[in-house]
């Protein structure tokens, strides 16, 4: 599907939504209220995938060997960012990865435990149904977790980008809520910010 023939309204509703949160830089969001609000649960929290041991783009068809992994760094990121959810008492719900290593090993390593998506595969990875995994990534930031839990969600750069407008480095998390117009941007969080939280 080309860009011209992509239904442009409904992602600038949900652009339009999350603007102004991303233009905040994280020490500016009211970091109390935010860690209140996340032990209440009622959010989406959808991560990049950690540090990596190689820059560029692999097919999921890949044996694991051959796909980019996490480095010692994306490990040691995944281990934080687990370790923090503990200790804030951060009620997690459903897990949910692409299949591709990194990012599966991220969500294993962080919450110890993982739901595989294919609907989660990078949008760089396979143009086949492109536009099913777009849709699938904007119904799961607009309908509400199980209640007095978060929904957890590591996947791709290219997928969240397309569906929230964010850009995300390697590690780096959008905190999300669903709202009744779409979904609400509440933060952009380095896996160093959820220490400080």
């Amino acid at each position: 599907m080309s860009s011209r023939d992509r239904p442009e309204l409904p992602r600038r509703r949900f652009l339009a939504l999350g603007a102004a949160a991303l233009l905040l830089p994280s020490a500016a969001l009211a970091r109390p209220a935010l860690r209140e609000a996340l032990r209440r649960g009622g959010h989406v929290i959808y991560f990049r995938h950690g540090a990596t041991t190689w820059s560029g783009i692999d097919h999921i068809d890949w044996p694991r060997e051959r796909q980019r992994l996490l480095s010692d760094l994306g490990i040691a990121q995944s281990e934080r960012i687990g370790a923090a959810f503990r200790a804030a008492n951060f009620p997690v719900g459903e897990v949910l990865a692409s299949p591709f290593a990194r990012c599966r090993d991220m969500a294993e390593i962080a919450f110890g435990r993982v739901e595989e998506r294919r609907e989660l595969l990078g949008l760089l990875s396979d143009d086949a149904g492109r536009a099913g995994r777009i849709a699938y990534l904007r119904d799961l930031l607009t309908t509400p977790p199980a209640e007095g839990t978060n929904r957890v969600i590591v996947a791709h750069r290219s997928n969240i980008e397309e569906v929230a407008g964010a850009r995300l480095a390697e590690g780096e998390a959008l905190v999300t809520r669903p709202a009744p117009q779409g979904f609400e941007t509440l933060a952009q969080w380095m896996p160093e910010d959820w220490a400080r939280a």
